[in-house]
């Protein structure tokens, strides 16, 4: 009895063993994103940017390992994103516009990516296959990443008849998810890049690499109404992030407790991450550019720089607002405040369609040249080191899928966002009065190109000193309130 009791209970746990994993569904929960015909739209137009046997080949993310066994939250490759939609690891794009041998036929478009695994899906979360990868994310073919290798080596093949020459082909990657590894032990680098276009180029002789693809930074230096969009719901939750912390700040507060405000309201009302590190550095940190850190405690008299964005949808804003942690300006705090505003205002002017790209930057770096000249922080206007002493950076950049986004750096065009953030820093020690010392102020706001007056997306942020120390007075809404009383 005993005996087949035993019997009975080994059967039953192999049958748990061997039973197959669950099966999940795959569900998009987002019905605002990009929609699939408009990533196909994007794949079509850049086939038409290339010669007929040219190749092109963009490839995800990788998954970046955080410690030990927890990987850091996955972001994928822009391009892949901007041209697909696809936001899982373990992914090629590959476009040809004579086609791509893969099954039976060939196609204009490939996707290559993992197939599903129901019992790594139990533990990891449900990722797109191949099926679902035409089915969801409007791919015409896709199939299995194993299949990658062997489409490439027909694809590439010299295929030299008797009489014929062969058939040149360029082969353009986008990038190289990582470039270089640090091998300390050796003291040398290994260049992945590098690598692969080598063994590339022996196995494949007739193909010539070349990165990045052409015309792919065009395409999206120029924003389309998707894009439009989801900018404009990023800098709304942005500027949502910057009154709750503006408004949320108190005596006593940490660096780090601005970034709990305004990164909860983030949250909150939908990012799913913030485009880049937050930056809030107060007196002397606001000064450090790229300060990350967010540790220090603030003090009465202390400015506050707060550069913070929201990305949705993978699409972020790049906001900055400068405050008084009192809630009101001191005298000389207030003057490099209008300085800066004054350079912000002449450079959002000059972003006009047909402009050189440089211009807003010139036109902020004239104003603050010109007023610290004035206020004696500097000895002359047209010197340049000393300008670059207290504003060392430029005024402008694209913004996108990207903080730093794709473009060309030429004219201006009508549907380009770009920001326009001057600033002054003033860090103690400065060879000038100090009173001056441990001043640092940055305004930045998103600005879109228009075929008329420039619109600045983030102006309904308080902008000028007085409207800052408005919104200060309010007190912070029900939502968020709670995170402050808890």
């Amino acid at each position: 009895m005993i005996d087949r009791l035993l019997l009975l209970g080994l059967c039953l746990l192999l049958g748990e063993l061997s039973a197959p994993a669950q099966s999940f569904r795959y569900v998009v929960d987002d019905a605002d994103g990009t929609p699939p015909a408009v990533h196909a739209e994007r794949r079509e137009r850049l086939l038409r940017t290339m010669q007929p046997s040219d190749v092109a080949v963009v490839m995800s993310a990788d998954v970046r390992n955080r410690q030990n066994d927890v990987d850091y939250e996955y972001r994928q490759n822009s391009n892949l994103l901007y041209l697909t939609g696809f936001p899982h690891p373990h992914a090629v794009l590959v476009l040809c516009a004579s086609g791509i041998p893969i099954g039976s036929g060939t196609h204009r478009e490939v996707l290559f990516v993992k197939p599903r695994n129901a019992e790594r899906e139990q533990w990891s979360g449900v990722m797109a296959g191949p099926e679902e990868a035409m089915s969801v994310f409007g791919i015409d073919t896709a199939a299995a990443l194993s299949e990658l290798v062997p489409t490439l080596e027909r694809l590439l093949a010299d295929e030299r008849g008797q009489d014929a020459e062969a058939v040149s082909r360029t082969l353009y990657v986008d990038s190289w998810p990582t470039k270089k590894l640090d091998m300390p032990l050796l003291g040398r680098n290994f260049y992945l890049d590098t690598e692969t276009k080598r063994d590339l180029r022996e196995h494949f002789p007739n193909i010539d690499i070349r990165t990045p693809i052409p015309g792919l930074s065009a395409m999206r230096e120029i924003k389309d109404t998707t894009e439009l969009r989801l900018m404009r719901k990023a800098i709304n939750i942005t500027m949502a992030g910057h009154r709750t912390a503006m408004q949320g700040c108190e005596a006593g507060m940490s660096e780090y407790q601005i970034e709990a405000l305004m990164e909860y309201a983030f949250r909150y009302l939908g990012a799913e991450d913030v485009g880049y590190p937050s930056i809030v550095g107060s007196s002397y940190n606001a000064c450090i550019l790229h300060y990350t850190t967010n540790r220090r405690e603030m003090s009465t008299g202390d400015l506050i720089l707060a550069d913070c964005g929201a990305e949705y949808h993978g699409y972020t804003a790049d906001v900055t607002r400068t405050f008084p942690m009192d809630g009101e300006f001191t005298e000389d705090q207030r003057t490099i405040y209008r300085v800066v505003l004054e350079a912000q205002d002449s450079g959002i002017a000059a972003c006009t369609a047909g402009a050189p790209f440089s211009r807003p930057h010139l036109a902020a770096q004239r104003v603050i040249a010109r007023r610290l000249a004035e206020l004696g922080i500097i000895d002359h206007a047209d010197s340049a080191d000393q300008v670059k002493r207290y504003f060392m950076h430029g005024t402008s950049h694209y913004l996108g899928l990207d903080v730093h986004d794709a473009g060309t750096r030429g004219p201006l065009q009508p549907n380009t966002v770009i920001t326009v953030e001057p600033g002054i820093y003033i860090p103690e020690g400065s060879p000038c009065d100090p009173r001056w010392w441990n001043i640092g102020v940055r305004i930045e706001d998103d600005i879109l190109v228009t075929s008329g007056a420039p619109e600045n997306l983030s102006g309904a942020l308080a902008r000028t000193a007085e409207a800052v120390e408005a919104l200060m007075r309010e007190p912070l809404p029900a939502r968020p309130q709670s995170i402050r009383d808890e």
